[in-house]
């Protein structure tokens, strides 16, 4: 039995719902099906519902299942947790094979090279796939040159060339992908393999050599077929949607396929290659949205980063989907090489004027691994975290300051979105509480917490807790130790006004623990913030609004 499993993002949103589409996992599976292995094996992917579960329970279902193979697919914000998963795994079920690929994996990464996997791969996988999964099954070690085999001298990768993957014949069948769309909200179509540019901060175009494009035929029998399926969002995960030669033809194609305009398309794309003709048929089919990268308007920044500088063209691609109603994204990042904090503010300010119809976002740079930038990183004098996100936290042209008044100023930019900010954290009504909740006394504090999901808002209730502080901070060390990929917020429920060295005491116990992927991103690091676990106070009437102030100040000055 194969388990297809893919770890979803975490974030604080309490309210919306989460993407998790394992698009991996149904190019494999498809692979597998039509291949001489299919009689072998059975399959299935991790139901939607095992996106909400925490490590240990979700550890409990796999094993439940008595799976024998595990095909992951990593990407930066689950690498980590998904490598805890597979030691927990191994522990339990040392014959369980674990193979992993994605867009995170990366010859010589830090994290890769002790993982506890069977077969880790590089680049496309459908073509290896099924290869892997015979000589596993002959006792044998598949041997070639994308992928890589634990050895005592750690990974070795092997001398044969991965058959080429035809880009039309790898398309999931109905079957994979209607396993993989459950309940999830977005489905996710594949057009184009390969990119035109070669940005030093991006993997894509090294992995795949050359465009591939499926036909408009071809594309248009998928999107129809999901049309009849009830799809109403559509979403194009081409790294530039307007690579392709007949870009004209395939969007006169939506405009026909979809005249009442019940599905909604997402693109992201090149605005520098893009007509005023192409914008308007972009509007007619439905494009919501469209992302585009602006990074920089510095021609030697962009230079540095081996990005075209075509500020001219870019600004009338723009513009023509602004004319027309079609929103755009426009990214604009810092920490690149040779950039000053001045050219991040011009190119804000140049991607502002654009007017409500642009939405503008600024992000920091990652320093990713297999990246010619990172490569490069000495060069540049670029310093960054070593762990996930691997965020540039400074450069010979930005400094640590100039990072904190880039995050001050994407929070406080009315146009900027910036990362979701608690509205309290004292008071007697709070806001954004995780969706599973259990209230525990004082008396309670020697158990493990009752919950399961990977989101949990724990009460914690009595009289005199400064008296209990010691008890509640060991509570609160042994919950994150218990699983330290979760989100917590802990929530005082106090009878009376306490000492606010009891909100002094929690914090540093919540900052002693190792930082969550959340608390590395620069929103929260740069001001030395918490993002994922968090200290909360439910009040009542009897409170002084002088005490609510100072508590409230407090627990803000150390979450997020």
């Amino acid at each position: 039995m194969i388990l297809y499993l893919q770890l979803p993002l975490l974030d604080n949103d309490a309210t919306g719902a989460r993407e998790n589409f394992p698009f991996g996992g149904a190019y494999l599976d498809h692979a597998l099906r039509r291949s001489s292995e299919a009689p072998h094996y059975e399959s299935f992917f991790a139901p939607t519902a095992w996106d909400d579960l925490d490590t240990p329970h979700l550890a409990e279902e796999i094993l439940r299942q008595n799976v024998d193979i595990i095909a992951c697919t990593l990407y930066l914000w689950n690498i980590e947790r998904t490598i805890h998963l597979a030691r927990e795994l191994k522990q339990t079920k040392p014959a369980l094979r674990i193979m992993a690929g994605g867009p995170e994996v990366a010859r010589n990464h830090p994290l890769l090279k002790a993982a506890p996997l069977d077969a880790i791969v590089y680049g496309e996988g459908e073509g290896v796939f099924p290869a892997i999964l015979a000589a596993w099954r002959k006792g044998l070690e598949s041997d070639f040159e994308n992928v890589a085999i634990p050895s005592n001298d750690g990974l070795r990768y092997g001398t044969s060339k991965p058959p080429v993957v035809d880009l039309a014949e790898a398309q999931p069948d109905e079957t994979a992908l209607m396993a993989c769309i459950q309940n999830r909200p977005v489905v996710f179509v594949e057009t184009v393999r390969g990119c035109p540019l070669t940005c030093s901060y991006c993997r894509y175009y090294q992995l795949h050599t050359g465009l591939r494009a499926l036909s408009v035929e071809q594309v248009m029998q998928r999107i129809h077929r999901f049309r009849e399926l009830g799809a109403t969002e559509i979403r194009f995960v081409d790294p530039t949607f307007n690579a392709r030669s007949n870009f004209t033809q395939l969007l006169e194609a939506l405009v026909q396929l979809n005249p009442d305009r019940r599905l909604s398309f997402f693109a992201e794309l090149r605005a520098d290659t893009l007509t005023e003709t192409q914008a308007r048929l972009m509007a007619r089919a439905n494009f919501a949205e469209v992302e585009i990268g602006v990074q920089s308007i510095d021609r030697n920044v962009l230079k540095n980063i081996r990005r075209p500088h075509l500020t001219n063209r870019l600004e009338r691609g723009i513009r023509a989907l602004c004319t027309e109603g079609v929103r755009a994204t426009l990214d604009v990042m810092y920490g690149l090489p040779g950039q000053p904090r001045t050219d991040v503010e011009q190119s804000l300010d140049w991607c502002l004027a654009f007017g409500e119809n642009a939405q503008v976002q600024c992000m920091q740079t990652l320093l990713l691994p297999g990246t010619k930038l990172r490569d490069e990183s000495a060069k540049w004098k670029l310093e960054s975290n070593t762990l996930p996100p691997y965020g540039i936290t400074r450069t010979q042209d930005l400094s640590s300051d100039d990072i904190r008044a880039i995050e001050t100023l994407i929070d406080e930019h009315p146009q900027l979105p910036a990362d979701p900010v608690t509205p309290r954290f004292c008071g007697r009504r709070l806001s954004e509480v995780f969706k599973e909740r259990h209230r525990i006394g004082v008396d309670q504090l020697d158990r493990p917490p009752p919950g399961r999901s990977n989101r949990q808002a724990l009460s914690i209730a009595g009289t005199d807790l400064f008296a209990h502080r010691h008890e509640i901070g060991n509570f609160i060390e042994q919950t994150i130790t218990r699983d330290p990929f979760a989100l917590w917020q802990f929530i005082l429920e106090p009878s009376q006004e306490e000492p606010l060295d009891l909100l002094d005491h929690l914090i540093e116990v919540i900052r002693h623990q190792p930082p969550h992927l959340l608390d590395r991103f620069a929103s929260a690091s740069a001001f030395g913030l918490t993002a994922s676990r968090r200290l909360f106070v439910r009040t009542t009437p009897t409170f002084s609004s002088s005490w609510r102030t100072a508590a409230e100040e407090l627990l803000r000055r150390a979450f997020i």
